[in-house]
């Protein structure tokens, strides 16, 4: 007689609701790029532990509840980089504990439904440092989060969205994001064009197939590849270019392709550049947020066509 009734289905819309909305805002705090079947994927998961409080024993509802969230997150932000993973799963449950406690505190407040089950709140003595454990948490992690939120308000003056069109048949074109690096001085020998700096991993699956296997050659081994490209290929000569340059100790090439179009988008449109991308086998973002430098002259008035 004095049990509270729940209803499935509408525990199911209030925490898919909640999920959806915590989800997007997560994407939007922290510049990630979702789609909406993604967010619905990630709903379909947080309801999980909904549907196992109902039906199944409290040891498999409570693992449920830890381990879901990290599925929701995944499921939703596909990125590559732990960091970026980790952000997202702090600003998830930020939000979360945020968004919860208010909605919870609302729903007593109004006494909506009898309010909160008909019971009342009850704080035994030894359980009352939760409290204060739980607010230096909180504060903690919203404290990085804001460290992270700066920082990320001052790379995005920084960065640029581009679209580079390399001519491939199937996926020729990869759309990337690209740091305006002010040391990045490199040109193209021949024709003179600034060159964006790519991630070959990032770029590899764009490719043409014949430039794709010219990777596979170890052409680094020569001290002039020059002669190595007209013997394997000819053909590649208009699309492919050795760039030099020095490094600390010593003198190498970087392999240049001269795709059909590049494309970037900033604040006033998107307008096409003059570019040579090189292609380079180190990772520039730890955390994934560029994949490219972009040459400064390519952010200026004569870097544009």
């Amino acid at each position: 007689m004095g049990g509270a009734e729940t209803y499935l289905d509408l525990d199911i819309l209030i925490n898919g609701g909640m999920d959806a909305l915590i989800l997007t805002l997560t994407s939007r705090l922290i510049h990630l790029p979702v789609t909406p079947i993604r967010i619905l994927a990630g709903v379909f998961l947080g309801e999980i532990p909904v549907v196992l409080a109902c039906y199944s024993t409290p040891p498999w509802t409570t693992l449920s509840k830890w381990v879901i969230p990290f599925l929701m997150v995944g499921a939703v932000f596909p990125v590559r980089r732990l960091n970026t993973f980790l952000k997202a799963m702090v600003g998830f449950w930020l939000l979360s504990a945020g968004l919860g406690g208010f909605v919870v505190a609302l729903w007593g407040w109004v006494q909506f439904d009898k309010g909160l089950g008909g019971g009342l709140f009850s704080l035994a003595l030894n359980n009352l440092w939760i409290l204060p454990l739980g607010t230096l948490l909180w504060w903690f992690l919203q404290r990085l989060w804001q460290r992270w939120q700066e920082r990320n308000s001052v790379l995005e003056q920084l960065i640029y969205d581009l679209e580079i069109d390399f001519g491939g048949e199937e996926r020729g074109v990869v759309c990337i994001k690209a740091l305006m690096d002010t040391g990045n001085h490199l040109r193209d020998p021949l024709t003179g064009f600034p060159v964006i700096l790519l991630e070959e991993e990032v770029a590899a699956a764009s490719l043409p197939d014949n430039i794709r296997s010219f990777l596979d050659i170890p052409w680094k081994d020569s001290a002039d590849p020059w002669p190595l490209l007209w013997k394997i290929n000819p053909s590649l000569i208009k699309h492919l270019v050795f760039i030099p340059f020095q490094a600390i100790d010593c003198k190498s090439w970087l392999l240049g392709i001269r795709p059909e179009r590049v494309t970037c988008f900033d604040k006033n449109g998107s307008r096409q550049i003059k570019a040579t991308v090189a292609l380079i086998k180190q990772v520039l973002s730890a955390e994934g947020e560029y994949q490219a430098l972009i040459h400064p002259e390519h952010v200026q008035k004569g870097g544009y066509e």
